[in-house]
């Protein structure tokens, strides 16, 4: 006889899912924080004086079932001045001076790197899960 333990390999498949995700995450994060430092303008990076940008680079919510989906969330949290090194900025700041400052990605050209690797996480997380 043939015994059924469907909803045992769903949760198990959700677990390594959820393992899955937040590797890639984490390694995501550890690229991303890489991304600064001694001759990183020359290789179109963010040159880091205080490192408070690689501090406040994390996971925010770790993986986790929403409805029918799993979802994670990482990125810059507490810092200011991210979005514009992230993505740059023309225009007047708040204290009415022109700023013209080039884009230096540092979170998107971590998950292109990183997130290729998402399926094979999960696949060596479900042979433990």
């Amino acid at each position: 006889m043939l015994e059924w333990k469907g909803d045992d390999v769903k949760r198990s498949m959700s677990r390594a899912v959820m393992l899955g995700i937040d590797a890639t995450m984490s390694a995501a994060i550890i690229d991303a924080k890489r991304n600064h430092g001694a001759g990183a303008h020359g290789s179109r990076r963010f040159v880091t004086h205080s490192s408070e940008l690689e501090r406040g680079t994390r996971i925010v919510q770790h993986a986790k079932k929403s409805g029918r989906h799993i979802v994670g969330r990482w990125g810059v949290i507490d810092v200011v001045y991210a979005r514009r090194i992230e993505l740059g900025f023309q225009g007047k700041d708040r204290a009415g001076r022109v700023v013209n400052a080039p884009a230096f990605p540092y979170l998107r050209p971590a998950a292109e790197r990183e997130y290729p690797n998402l399926r094979g996480r999960i696949r060596r997380a479900g042979r433990f899960a």
